[in-house]
């Protein structure tokens, strides 16, 4: 089992970089699977490019952990904007949520090369197929690409 300290060791934080983003709930729990909670979440995603700390370009929301693709702003390190939404989110959940909501840390993944970003996009918002969640795409609500809207 990685620790915290462990999932930064080698990290970079590089402005105008892609990045794949895996955030965790705490234990696993599912407690992503009520639509008011998953309309939070998506709003707070979103608020990571009002406040130019990103542009989203993907995410899932899964009932324990959500998937992102970001492109870094400059205002903020990466660890900073994970914070933030990490912050943010458990605040909100607060009287909905019992007990912490994150688990410590994140997972991330530097997408080197432009062409790999709609393959990324593809896995990420494919995830619910995979676990088996829905038959099609557009049965799952909580996504979003700026890739693949046409696909809802």
């Amino acid at each position: 089992m990685f620790s915290a300290i462990n999932l930064r060791k080698g990290r970079v934080s590089i402005s105008g970089r892609y990045y794949a983003i895996t955030i965790t709930t705490q234990d696993r729990r599912e407690i992503f699977t009520q639509l008011h909670v998953n309309q939070l979440l998506g709003q707070e995603i979103y608020k990571l490019e009002d406040k130019q700390y990103a542009d989203v370009i993907a995410y899932t929301i899964m009932p324990d952990h959500i998937h992102l693709l970001i492109k870094l702003g400059c205002i903020l390190e990466l660890g900073q904007v994970i914070k933030f939404f990490k912050g943010r989110t458990a605040t909100l959940l607060r009287n909905t949520v019992t007990g912490k909501v994150w688990q410590k840390g994140y997972y991330d993944t530097c997408i080197r090369r432009e062409e790999e970003l709609l393959n990324q996009a593809r896995y990420i918002v494919a995830n619910p197929l995979r676990k088996g969640l829905c038959k099609h795409v557009s049965e799952y609500s909580f996504w979003d690409c700026i890739y693949l809207n046409n696909a809802k």
